[in-house]
């Protein structure tokens, strides 16, 4: 008697030991994973590049008969050519009404302020605001007094351009980053799958390749929906903002195609700017473009966006708010413009390898009836 319970005492001190492992092991490896979580993002954003890039060159390959790395090379030089033809025609225009924007949004947004405090609840909200502003600008008027600068730059300014640069250069190093992980995904991409394979037992690593082409079937999926989207928005704004008689219809145009992208909140975004400019022509015309904006969106949620979901990825709205908020309070705003993309990852991943594998459930799961890899 005596023996056997020894021998369960070691068991089940065996048994514990081995789980508390795998417990802290995993709780190490999440603390891991969330201290790299920005170098994760870029990665990940150099794993949608990639699709992108071999989404096109799927396409082109069911045109005509060449290698992968033929379509890919072909890929690039038309994007280049795109891109070359689009800065000779529109280059200047876009460069100088980006410049105008720049100047023209922040007198937009001084006047909205003072619109809203001449409101009775208006001046209420913008009076701590306002008051404040004019002490600085007192402070910032008799230090010039005192200084004997004449030279009319704010208190600060060297500071705030230096600041400015410094965003710059880390965003372009961001994108940089993000084109180098890409392009080195899209050369060899079986090299790194097969990597990810290594970490895991031989009657799984099959299963895990599968997973990651259909996670690529799935973000080519929403990726090739998202562009028609975007395209759409940006298309008609541009074209409606025109008719209308909206300064730097281009520009706006283009900021509302993009802001597409960010799921909820990016319409919005992409509206805001050019609702202001709208307003700064006069009354008539920001009630028109608001018109415009608000018909464009429920076309595009409405109309184009279900007619594109029969085809690509269909995601509850549900699933997008709250991987906006789950994404957004882990990543930030990086995780609030990846929310979606993440989400599809999410449900390939949970579909296979929970709701098939361990409940035995069939169920149907984006990018798997897709049987050709991109």
């Amino acid at each position: 008697m005596d023996n056997k319970s020894t021998a369960g005492e070691t068991v089940n001190a065996k048994f514990i030991a081995r789980y508390t492992l795998i417990v802290v092991g995993v709780l190490i490896t999440v603390a891991f994973l969330f201290f790299i979580r920005e170098a994760l993002l870029i990665a990940f954003a150099g794993v949608i590049f990639a699709v992108i890039i071999s989404g096109f060159a799927g396409i082109i390959r069911r045109f005509i008969p060449i290698s992968r790395g033929w379509s890919i090379g072909a890929v690039g030089v038309i994007m280049l050519l795109l891109i070359s033809s689009f800065g000779f025609l529109f280059g200047s225009q876009i460069v100088e009404e980006v410049d105008q924007l720049s100047q023209k949004l922040p007198e937009q947004i001084s006047q909205l302020r003072a619109t809203i405090s001449e409101w009775p609840l208006g001046a209420e909200l913008m009076g701590d605001t306002a008051q404040e502003s004019e002490e600085t600008e007192e402070q910032d008027d008799s230090n010039d007094d005192a200084n004997g600068s004449g030279s009319g730059l704010p208190s600060g300014a060297g500071g705030m351009a230096f600041q400015a640069g410094i965003t710059i250069i880390d965003i372009l190093a961001t994108f940089g980053l993000i084109l180098i992980t890409g392009i080195y995904f899209v050369i060899n991409p079986e090299i790194y799958k097969k990597g990810v394979g290594l970490l895991f037992p031989q009657k799984r690593a099959e299963r895990i390749t599968e997973a990651m082409d259909t996670c690529g079937n799935a973000l080519w999926s929403w990726l090739s929906g998202q562009f028609i989207a975007m395209a759409f928005v940006g298309v008609i704004v541009t074209v409606g903002l025109m008719i209308i008689g909206v300064p730097l219809a281009l520009v706006l145009g283009i900021i509302a195609g993009i802001s597409e992208f960010i799921p909820i909140v990016g319409p919005w975004i992409g509206a805001v700017p050019g609702i202001l400019f709208a307003f700064s022509v006069d009354f008539n015309t920001g009630l028109y473009t608001s018109v415009l904006y608000l018909v464009v969106q429920q076309i595009e949620s409405n109309v184009l966006t279900p007619l594109i979901q029969q085809r690509m990825v269909h995601i509850p709205p549900a699933l997008v708010i709250l991987s906006v908020v789950a994404f957004g309070l882990l990543f930030g705003i990086a995780g609030i413009i990846l929310a979606t993309p993440l989400a599809v990852i999410a449900m390939v991943l949970i579909g296979m390898f929970y709701v098939e594998d361990v409940l035995g459930k069939k169920v149907n799961i984006p990018g798997q009836e897709n049987d050709k890899k991109i």
